[in-house]
């Protein structure tokens, strides 16, 4: 049997209220929680083998792959199937990702390799970035 997050919901308030000292409330309360059932189709008896089931074990959703999962899969699974930029585009992006850059989409939706997230340090190896712009100034 299996109770749906309504019929859950619905029961849940009603049990507390067989606990009442007023009979007539508790006869009231049976009732409804009789005719809750009965919507769903369901009895006294398949509640109480719902509640004397072992607990289901909770799934966790698994978490999306992420960009350096995806391009590995395709390099080792799809490279076939790619067309030759395809197989370029998923091989720097791989060395990009593995790098710890990071790829930005454009506007027109479509990937874009970038070196946004990389230091200056590494983009200019042995120079900040000011020195690669200075020009050299002659005496």
């Amino acid at each position: 049997m299996d109770l749906t997050p309504t019929v859950s919901d619905k029961v849940s308030r009603l049990l507390p209220r067989l606990a009442s000292d007023a009979d007539g409330e508790v006869v009231a309360t049976a009732r409804a929680l009789c005719r809750t059932l009965d919507r769903a189709g369901l009895d006294l008896h398949d509640l109480a083998a719902r509640l004397t089931e072992p607990p289901r074990p909770v799934v966790q959703p698994r978490q999306p792959p992420t960009l350096f999962e995806m391009a590995g899969w395709l390099r080792l699974h799809a490279q076939h199937r790619l067309t030759e930029n395809q197989r370029d585009f998923v091989v720097r992006a791989s060395g990009l990702l593995a790098s710890g850059r990071a790829l930005m989409l454009r506007v027109d939706g479509r990937a874009k390799l970038t070196h946004a997230a990389t230091p200056p340090s590494r983009r200019w190896p042995g120079r900040s970035p000011r020195s690669a712009s200075a020009t050299p100034t002659s005496s």
